[in-house]
């Protein structure tokens, strides 16, 4: 029998008018589900694309109750399932949910897990369901992304204080499925965390590898197994956690007395060749927590909570190209004390562009000399900043000029655009899609600071990447991104509200549509991952007259408007075209970013229509000379928020063990490399132009034969002027030899080894990075912005270290 919720209401008025249904649940959504879809995020926060899709995309939701309900028709109707599977169990056994789950080796496979030891599974999106049963003491559920029907789980076991492995945090143990769940085996015990391997996908690592953090031997190490524990390799001791993305894995150890300070290890995610490397930060104090802010452009960012600092301040630091050198590229970045998260935001869909919020320097630096100050009163002191270059400079967000009601804003002097981050509570961060490029919509103010007051914010949009802004209306508000970008949904979300308002202009008009009789707070509006669909889910909550708290659920299907289609993409230089070239921009407003002109075909602001066209919308113009936006700091050397040169970090933390990396090296024979200060920034391309490389200097107290060297004390180039490039070098070259003759003998022995050492693993190389594809099941045939990666923290008792 087929259940429908009582309250539905269908409001297509006209041919051309918004479809909206709404529903009623039984009480507020906790997630949504895509089943089928084209990606699948999983709770490791990988992103894993489909081959698998079903053509018409089927919607679950699980409620703060613990019940199921399905949507085929992408919630225009919600069937109960739980309601159905409870009429088939004994008695009318009551059932409740603690999550879902959908297979990342295959999106038509979806798990719903019972917190009573009943579950069920589907290996269609819905239509058929297969119960089975487990112990209800098992939780954690973690999906393999090669074959569907292998599962990873946890149980608590309690362990006897003689026991050398028996820990905090160590009292639970490892079990495994090979079969959909329906039979289980324990694997490992004394387990505090572990994950299947990240790399799974290649060929040289096996499907059952698994990385997990364990006692052994009254020690807490990290280890790997490829056959669920029978044998098992050690990888790492006096190891607290570990996260492993897809380029490195991240392992947290204590410090070398075991007492002040915790070390962050870093190695390629490669886990056969494990040779981790110690993080290299410019700053000598302890570090407390770790938290993986982004890894996707090659770079690592990362934050630390130094431990003699605030624990809501933590410095961001952004890695060289090996991944291991970090220099400093932001002081005093939020940070949540509750959650561990940070206001620290890349936006998607562009290179290199990053939003962040800070405490005002001066502000801190009041807050260590006065108590009149205290870490409260800094909230009050938060001010967002904007880099174009992967963290090597920052600056504050232009205001706009006038408000979304025609009227001056007056902001002049030191005043700018603040948007609300990630670390406020019940606020949007900044959100951006990977299918629109240059659009972000963020909340927040503009003035000195950002406020803490609601009724101060509003709501903005920038469709360059961050360069102008737009007041698009007043208030806070939920929103989404559809149609490639040609579609903006938002709600108000600091009141109850029956209405939305939609815009094909990207904010410059607003049309309002009627979602309800009722009004209820919204949670939030989503739309399929892609953000390529003209469909929408709003959801939210309310108290009913019973003072019941209720979900409510309203599909919006724009299609409905039956606009016409975009056109012109072919050639959006012709007038009648409804498509644009765009070329992103630096700080400086040149057209170049990371040594190379870019351009994309957008659709035009102005231009209402569907946006349907699926076509490869960047294009590589050509290379830039380069300029000072390509150089980041060297390690050991900062720039100030406010701009200027980089400058020896020893002149703000004046510690004895802080390294004077002007100095030359103490074996230095002949010549070595001096740093300017500047490296350039991993990944750029730009040729010529300004060169800020380390230069050739003859060591103290020894005559050269060369006389081109540049003997100046601090060789800085004057970056307003360009300069002739010379070869590239290395950074970590301290000598030189005089002799070109044996230079170039040298180049010439090192390349003969490199073709030998290719040619003999040249099949070892080509299995490592070619990729296998998922494994069939056998009974199973088959919003947000991105997340930060994890938080590390050496404390065992902090709550927040999310190990």
């Amino acid at each position: 029998m087929i259940i429908i919720l009582g309250l539905l209401i269908l409001c297509v008025q006209g041919q051309n008018e918004v479809k909206v249904s709404f529903n009623e649940l039984e009480s507020p959504v906790s997630n949504i589900y895509w089943c089928g879809s084209s990606v699948v995020f999983t709770k490791d926060d990988e992103t894993i694309e489909q081959t698998h899709q079903e053509s018409r995309k089927v919607l679950f939701i699980l409620t703060d109750k613990g019940r199921i309900w399905r949507s085929a028709d992408y919630g225009s109707t919600w069937l109960d399932e739980t309601k159905s599977w409870e009429k088939m169990e004994p008695e009318n056994k009551q059932l409740q949910f603690e999550s879902i789950h959908i297979s990342p080796a295959d999106s038509r496979v979806i798990f719903f897990f019972g917190s009573n030891g009943i579950s069920y599974k589907s290996k269609n999106c819905g239509r058929t369901y297969t119960r089975f049963t487990h112990s209800e003491d098992l939780y954690d559920f973690k999906l393999n992304k090669m074959d569907p029907q292998w599962i990873m789980a946890f149980k608590d076991k309690p362990c006897g204080k003689n026991d050398i492995n028996c820990k905090d945090f160590y009292k639970k143990s490892i079990y495994v499925t090979e079969d959909g769940g329906e039979t289980w085996k324990s694997a490992l015990n004394y387990v505090r965390d572990a994950a299947w391997d990240k790399l799974l996908q290649y060929q040289l690592i096996p499907d059952q590898r698994i990385i997990v953090c364990h006692m052994k031997e009254g020690k807490s190490v990290i280890s790997y197994s490829d056959d669920y524990f029978a044998s098992i390799q050690t990888m790492q001791e006096n190891a607290l956690g570990f996260f492993q993305t897809s380029h490195y894995i991240f392992v947290l150890v204590t410090g070398e007395d075991g007492e002040t300070g915790y070390e962050l290890l870093i190695a390629p995610a490669y886990l056969d060749k494990f040779q981790p490397q110690p993080v290299q930060l410019p700053i000598p104090l302890n570090q407390h927590t770790f938290t993986i802010l982004d890894t996707s452009e090659g770079q690592i960012f990362l934050s630390v909570s130094h431990k003699e600092e605030n624990q809501r301040l933590t410095n961001v630091y952004v890695s060289d190209f090996r991944g291991f050198k970090f220099t400093l590229s932001l002081l005093h970045n939020v940070r949540s004390l509750d959650t561990g998260n940070c206001d620290f935001e890349r936006m998607l869909g562009m290179e290199g562009v990053y939003v962040s919020n800070v405490f005002d320097h001066q502000e801190v630096e009041k807050s260590k000399s006065r108590s009149s100050i205290t870490p409260a009163t800094l909230e009050l002191y938060k001010k967002t900043f904007i880099s174009y270059d992967r963290g090597g400079q920052w600056h504050p967000l232009k205001a706009p000029e006038i408000d979304s009601k025609g009227d001056q804003i007056q902001c002049s002097g030191d005043c700018s655009l603040h948007l609300k981050g990630r670390t406020e509570a019940n606020q949007n961060p900044l959100y951006s899609s990977q299918n629109a490029p240059g659009l972000s919509i963020g909340v927040g103010n503009t003035g000195l600071y950002l406020t803490q007051k609601d009724h101060e914010v509003n709501t903005y949009l920038t469709r360059d990447g961050g360069h102008e802004w737009f007041e698009i209306r007043k208030g806070s508000h939920m929103y989404e991104i559809g149609d490639r970008g040609g579609l903006i949904v938002m709600g108000q979300d600091d009141k109850p509200i029956n209405q939305i308002i939609y815009s094909w202009d990207q904010g410059f008009s607003w049309e309002e549509v009627k979602i309800g009789e009722r009004e209820f707070e919204i949670q939030n509006i989503v739309t399929e991952p892609s953000n390529m669909e003209q469909k929408f889910i709003v959801y939210g909550q309310s108290r009913s007259q019973e003072n019941q708290l209720k979900g409510y659920v309203v599909a919006l299907n724009f299609q409905t408007l039956h606009q016409r289609v975009c056109s012109g993409a072919w050639d959006p230089t012709m007038p009648e075209s409804d498509y644009e070239f765009w070329i992103p921009k630096n700080f400086e407003s040149g057209k170049c970013l990371f040594g190379r002109k870019i351009k994309y075909i957008r659709r035009k602001r102005e231009a209402k229509c569907f946006n349907q066209e699926e076509i490869d919308k960047k294009f590589f113009i050509e290379t830039c000379p380069c300029i000072e936006d390509d150089w980041e700091c060297d390690f050991g050397f900062y720039r100030k928020i406010e701009g200027g040169p980089c400058v020896p970090i020893a002149d703000k933390f004046e510690e004895d063990d802080t390294p004077d990396l002007l100095k030359p090296p103490a074996n230095c024979k002949q010549t070595y490399m001096k740093t300017q200060g500047y490296r350039k920034v991993s990944g750029d391309y730009c040729q010529g132009g300004v060169d800020l490389s380390p230069i050739e200097t003859p060591c103290p107290n020894t005559q050269s034969n060369n006389t081109s060297f540049n003997n100046t004390e601090i060789p800085i180039n004057d970056l307003k002027q360009p300069t002739i490039s010379k070869p590239q070098i290395n950074n970590s070259q301290i000598q030189i030899n005089s002799s070109k003759q044996n230079s170039y003998l040298w180049y010439i022995l090192v390349f003969i080894g490199v073709i030998v050492l290719i040619m003999f693993y040249k099949n070892k190389i080509i299995n490592l990075f070619s990729q296998k594809p998922p494994k069939k099941s056998q009974s199973y045939m088959g919003k947000g912005n991105y997340e930060q990666l994890k938080l590390f923290s050496g404390n065992d008792d902090d709550d927040e270290a999310g190990l």
